[in-house]
């Protein structure tokens, strides 16, 4: 089994980030756990260093990484951890018996429904993340719960934390793997149950590998859809935006953090990957956030 323990320095960073506004059990639908990440500015984006040897000539979203930029939040809530299946049950219990069409975005397609699809039976236990699901399912939980889908911008701020300090990882720079600690559950080259999981693990069960402001599992497990919708062009023109929305419309949407079956160059913070609102896969899941 993998050696899990996290850095003391990281540690009290982490410690000191999350006393500033953690309330441990907001009145949550879910009784989810949420963090409250302080307002501030960052530098939103990736470092092409990051991407030295690998071929992202066929893909946009790579370029779609760039420039680096800063923005500004507002503060707001978001999950500790990835939904899980447990909770994403009771969502579904919810729609058995009451039949609620409100928690549906305006744009779902009319014989859509919510179910999981894709997942094994190593994927289904209560403290895995929930996936199988598609931009839609991950909408109408969150507003079940009475929260939202985060920005990407708050993603990836959670993520990577407060300045212009750069960050590849949630944890920082070192590969997920590192001195025979593992920070994050991926596939990893030496064989996709290295890290000590071949599928999804319960979530928060890679202390080594949290954020600044004391967010779990943000590289690997589950991908998480976020609210954006993907344009490969809509950093350039985001310097010094402020609470930034994404584009008003597109095609995909962006998925961020990676899964369980990511090799490390796509669990960077970083990384833009995305989809069809409407196509579900088992990599992905999601995680919510609230306004103050």
């Amino acid at each position: 089994m993998p050696r899990l323990r996290m850095p003391l320095a990281l540690l009290l960073t982490s410690l000191a980030l999350v006393h500033c506004g953690q309330d441990a059990q907001l009145k949550n639908r879910d009784t989810s756990e949420m963090v409250l990440i302080p307002a501030g500015e960052f530098v939103m984006g990736g470092e092409k260093a990051d991407l030295e040897g690998f071929d992202k000539s066929v893909y946009l979203n790579y370029e779609a990484e760039y420039p680096r930029h800063q923005v500004k939040l507002d503060a707001f809530y978001l999950d500790t951890y990835e939904v899980t299946n447990a909770q994403y049950r009771k969502f579904l219990a919810h729609l058995e018996a009451t039949k609620d069409s409100s928690v549906n975005h305006p744009d779902q397609p009319a014989d859509a429904e919510h179910f999981q699809h894709y997942i094994n039976d190593d994927m289904k236990a209560d403290n895995q993340p929930a996936t199988g699901l598609n931009w839609f399912d991950a909408y109408a939980y969150c507003k079940w719960a009475g929260k939202r889908m985060p920005t990407e911008a708050e993603w990836e701020y959670a993520a990577r934390g407060p300045g212009d300090a750069y960050r590849k990882y949630p944890w920082g720079n070192e590969t997920p793997g590192a001195d025979g600690i593992w920070r994050a559950n991926i596939r990893p080259e030496q064989g996709w149950s290295v890290d000590g999981h071949r599928y999804t693990a319960p979530v928060g069960s890679f202390p080594d590998g949290v954020s600044p402001f004391g967010i779990m599992d943000m590289a690997g497990n589950a991908e998480e859809w976020v609210h954006d919708w993907l344009d490969a062009t809509y950093y350039r023109n985001s310097q010094g935006a402020k609470n930034p929305q994404g584009p008003a419309t597109g095609r995909n949407r962006v998925i961020k953090g990676g899964s369980f079956g990511t090799d490390p160059i796509h669990i960077r913070i970083a990384t833009r990957l995305y989809g069809a609102p409407e196509v579900k896969s088992e990599m992905q899941g999601c995680r919510c956030a609230k306004d103050p």
